[in-house]
């Protein structure tokens, strides 16, 4: 009987332990989800040229140069990078005779939009490359290579930076000796202030002749992050059923008040703490309750969103936001499948919560 009381104890505690490892993988993997908000991605419906690219720079930089100024013009765009991946390119280290295929992201505006505090190479860097962990170990041998030549196309460039990972990936930014066929079906932005996505869409297609799509992430993160916030609801609605069904069996008035109190601050404090983590975007609202074509548009709007995510080619970039979508909302579902199992054992030996 003993040993079957200690059984019980120990498939409870490996229960939770589980559910609370789950937990902590599923918010890891949610944080770097969300540590990418201020970012806003768009694809382009009609991919564009090295050259529609560059004027589309060219036009940009002009506005904010006349805004500075004080003059009239385009409104400025924040912060961008406009960029897109040529799969499988041959890329030599000639002084050792090595050979590697890595994708290339050809890039014209900010590197940092892509890779978090990588500024290299500058915009008219057009000699200038990244590379990532993969490519400089297949090609050097070592990850030491900043300031080392490659060449690709027949055009040499020197090593800026090597980025972490290994995607096998080969950034540069576009210029003179980029080639012709080489196009451009993504943008990448800081998120503006005072600026809806949507106003952004149309300042495109408007300022610059340029088509985009947005790729909702926010929806994304959305997901995963109720998934992920499961278990916390879970464990807190469990705990205040506890409290009330303690409350019912106190006969005494101010055991009665003790447990009310108790439940009240733990109310409390489990709203406080969810509250800053639950952020209900502005397009999710209507301007009018009584708006009823808000809700089926809103729908129909995200459903097709949903399957742009879905269709679009994906670059070695997606991948992230695949892999921690994927993870924080799995995570989540397993944890909070593993906090049933131990709410069901519970109801089972005691006959309540």
């Amino acid at each position: 009987m003993r040993m079957k009381t200690y059984a019980k104890y120990v498939g409870t505690a490996a229960v939770m332990a589980v559910s609370l490892v789950l937990f902590y993988l599923s918010a890891v993997s949610w944080d770097s989800l969300i540590s990418s908000k201020e970012k806003v991605m768009f694809y382009l419906k009609q991919p564009i040229s090295i050259s529609d690219a560059e004027e589309a720079e060219r036009q940009i930089e002009e506005a904010r140069r006349n805004n500075s100024q004080g003059e009239e013009g385009k409104e400025g765009m924040p912060e961008f990078c406009i960029w897109g991946q040529k799969n499988e390119v041959n890329l030599t280290n000639e002084s050792l005779c090595r050979n590697f295929q890595a994708d290339a992201i050809l890039l014209c505006g900010n590197p940092e939009l892509l890779f978090e505090d990588c500024r290299l190479p500058r915009r008219k860097d057009s000699l200038g490359c990244l590379v990532d962990e993969a490519v400089a170990w297949e090609l050097f041998g070592s990850l030491a290579v900043e300031g080392k030549e490659i060449s690709y196309e027949r055009n040499i460039y020197a090593i800026r930076k090597v980025l972490p990972g290994d995607k096998k990936i080969f950034a540069y930014q576009a210029g003179s000796q980029s080639e012709e066929d080489a196009v451009f079906d993504r943008i990448t932005m800081q998120k503006p202030e005072g600026k809806s996505l949507g106003d952004l869409e149309i300042a495109w297609l408007s300022q610059h002749d340029i088509e985009v799509a947005l790729l909702d992430l926010e929806l994304l993160r959305g997901i995963a992050g109720a998934c992920v916030l499961l278990v916390p609801l879970t464990l807190g609605i469990c705990f205040l059923r506890y409290l009330f069904c303690q409350y019912k069996e106190q006969e005494k008035l101010i055991w009665k008040a003790a447990v009310a109190v108790l439940g009240l601050v733990a109310a409390v404090s489990f709203f406080m703490t969810l509250k800053p983590l639950v952020q209900i975007p502005d397009d999710y609202i209507p301007t009018k309750w009584s708006e009823f074509s808000f809700w089926p548009e809103l729908w129909a709007c995200k459903k097709e969103r949903m399957r742009l995510l879905w269709q679009m080619p994906k670059t070695d970039l997606d991948y992230g936001w695949i892999r921690d979508t994927g993870r924080a909302a799995g995570f989540g579902l397993l944890a909070e499948a593993a906090a049933v199992v131990l709410v069901l054992r519970r109801i089972k030996s005691s006959g309540k919560l």
